[in-house]
Parts: C-alpha cells; structure tokens; sequence
C-alpha cells in the first residue's frame, strides 16, 4: 500500500539448496540468518509475526519510498533500519532471506534483486503480475540455487491438512467433484477507502488474482489434482472510490469472478469468488465428493471438518442431507510443518520441511492467465 502512495506521487518438499560456501551460507550453516522486508504495509507484519521471531534471526532493514510515519510496521522493530530504496536496502545490509511484501506489480522486479543479491526469497501471493513474469522468477531462482517460497497461508489451517490427508489415503475414494468459494463483502461498503488493490495497472487482478488464487492451490494441496483446462469470467461491480487523501478513483480490478475447471481424472471444479456479497466476511469453503463420501473445509473453522464418509454410510441412497461438523483430532492440530511464511527458515537451515514453493506459485500463476485468455474468446483454455 505504502509502494503505491510514492509510486502516485512520482505437497513439495524442496531440496534445492543454495550453491557453494558463500559468506550467506555459512550464516546460515551457524543458524544466524540476516533477513529484510521489502513493503512495509499490513501484509509485512504478518512476515516478520512469523519469521523475524525465529531465533537466530535478525531483521537487518526495511524498505519502502512511502514516508516511514505512514508504514505499518509495529514499535517492536522503531529501531530496525530504513531505506526508501530496495537496492540500498539490499547492497547495504546483504541479508539471507527477503520478504517481497509489495503490491503485485512488483513482485517480480524485486524478487529478481534479491536472488542477484545472494537471498533466499518469500513472495506475497499472486506470485506475480503474468506467467511470464513467474516463470522468470522461478527460473532465476533455480540458477542462483536459493529457496523460493509462496505465502499461500492456508496451508497452515489444520482443517485443510487433515482434508489432504484424508483423500491421499484414499479415504474419499476416487474424486468425483470439488466446489470452492471464497466470498468476501468489504469492498461493497461505501465507506471502505481506494487502494492500490482496486487498480489493475498495480494489482492485475481483483478478487480473481486475490482470492481466487487460494481457491486454486487451496484445491491442487487439498485434493492432489492438478488443473488441466478452464473457462471463466470476471466482473468489476463496486462504484468508485476515494483514497485516505479525498481523491476519486476508478474501480479497475474485478471484484466478482466464477470458472470452471477440468481437473486430472476429468473431474469437474466450479469456483465463484466476490469481494462485494453483504454479510460475508472471509468466507472460504472447499467442498470435495468421491465414491465413498463427501467432505468440506472453511477458513472461519480452523479445527473442525464436515465429514460423511465410509463404505457403509455411502452404499444406500439418501433423501435428507447430513454432512456433520466434526472437531478434527487435537493431536492432528498439534502436528504438522511448520506454518508459512516462517517455514522456509527451517528449509535453509537444512531441515526437510513442506512449503508452498515458487513452483507452486507458477501453477498458481498458470491457472489464472489460462482463465484471463479464456474471458477474450469464451471458449475454454487447456493448461501443459
């Protein structure tokens, strides 16, 4: 958010380690890891909560060309430098381990600087802007032989791994239809400001690109399957805005958006997403059917799943819906991979641990521009 008032005014575990014996890697061989924050809106807090309060790790700078008085860092790092320039910030201070936390449109510029730069790199989801720009990404990182990891968050709800778990030992049966819903109301509110979110020169996408691309890894980490073609549409239906300033503005970025999908096996997936449905708040639902039961997963109930499943139950017809809410097992809720985005630092300290991976985020990436080629003609658009 920040980038933008200055810019206004003017299931993978990794095993790519970094290459030779560089004064970083022995930092992080001694378990010391000098880590900085390029973007020091809301999102930045959520990074350093996770990542700057591992020990061993030391935030090293920040960088942002808004003013520091309008940055959304808290008083627990006043004292942490400041650059108003990512390349001074990375010259200067020659940290580990960078979180990109700007809007989308730079994601990739930066990501590629910190990789020339020597360090490991967590993004903020969408990875970036276009495929292009992703597969940049990815492909820059495997050559500088770093770890490249995507904050798809909702890996780390408990519901959502016990979900996996369950359908990769076959518990489901054979997968035969997914429906994902992510619906959200904050931007139909008259009241609520202009951002950069609400551009697409900046963001690229709307809800599409926002919350939509957790529908698409939500599904590809809980099912297992990946995407093979889609069709879709999107629509921007929220009126314009002003900024914190009183300045009017445009709504260019979607704000409702719905595809369909053909995933491996030939399974049918339907997703709808909005970020102007009143009386939702952050609601994100994944439901999943095979042949011997259904289950569904909600952002809003971290612990708890809706279960109906076994040979018996599924073998007699019923006319009366009964899918119950269930607690998952607390012992599953204390188990698992470190959570993101906190879990590469694990990874670059040699451990074998589950992160959502650049590549990830280049399916990710994928999905939603095979979905935006699909909007020129209406006809569907296979993926690799």
């Amino acid at each position: 958010m920040n980038f933008i008032r200055t810019i206004r005014r003017g299931l993978v575990f990794p095993r790519h380690a970094a290459r030779g014996k560089t004064q970083s890697a022995r930092r992080s061989e001694s378990n010391s890891l000098r880590y900085a924050i390029l973007g020091a809106g809301s999102i930045s807090r959520v990074h350093l909560n996770d990542i700057a309060k591992k020990p061993g790790v030391t935030v090293v700078g920040i960088a942002d060309p808004a003013d520091p008085k309008t940055w959304r860092i808290t008083a627990d790092y006043a004292t942490v430098p400041r650059f108003n320039e990512a390349e001074r910030l990375l010259r200067e201070t020659q940290p580990d381990l960078v979180s990109i936390c700007t809007p989308n449109k730079f994601h990739h510029k930066l990501t590629l600087l910190a990789l020339s730069a020597g360090a490991h790199v967590v993004c903020e989801k969408p990875m970036a802007i276009t495929v292009a720009e992703a597969e940049e990404m990815e492909a820059a990182r495997t050559a500088a032989g770093k770890l490249g990891a995507i904050n798809f968050s909702y890996r780390n709800i408990a519901a959502f791994r016990f979900a996996r778990e369950l359908i990769a030992n076959g518990e489901l049966g054979r997968i035969l239809r997914v429906n994902a819903v992510y619906l959200q109301s904050f931007l139909g509110v008259p009241s609520k400001p202009w951002s950069w979110r609400n551009d697409v020169t900046l963001a690229g996408f709307g809800a599409l690109g926002d919350l939509g691309v957790h529908m698409i890894d939500g599904v590809r980490f809980v099912s297992g399957l990946e995407f093979r073609r889609v069709v879709g549409l999107t629509q921007t239906l929220a009126p314009g805005r002003s900024d914190a300033a009183g300045a009017a503005h445009r709504v260019t970025t979607d704000t409702n958006a719905a595809f369909l999908a053909e995933l491996t096996g030939g399974v049918v997936a339907s997703f709808e997403t909005t970020q102007v449905a009143p009386g939702y708040g952050d609601f994100f639902r994944l439901e999943i059917s095979g042949e011997r039961g259904t289950l569904a997963v909600h952002g809003e109930h971290p612990d708890e799943i809706w279960l109906r499943a076994g040979v018996s139950l599924t073998r007699y017809a019923t006319w009366k819906t009964d899918i119950p809410l269930q607690k998952l097992p607390t012992d599953f809720a204390q188990r698992g991979a470190p959570a993101s985005p906190g879990a590469i630092v694990h990874a670059i300290r040699g451990a074998r641990v589950e992160f959502p991976t650049f590549a990830d985020g280049v399916s990710a990436q994928r999905v939603l521009g095979a979905i935006l080629d699909s909007m020129k003609t209406g006809a569907w658009v296979a993926l690799g």
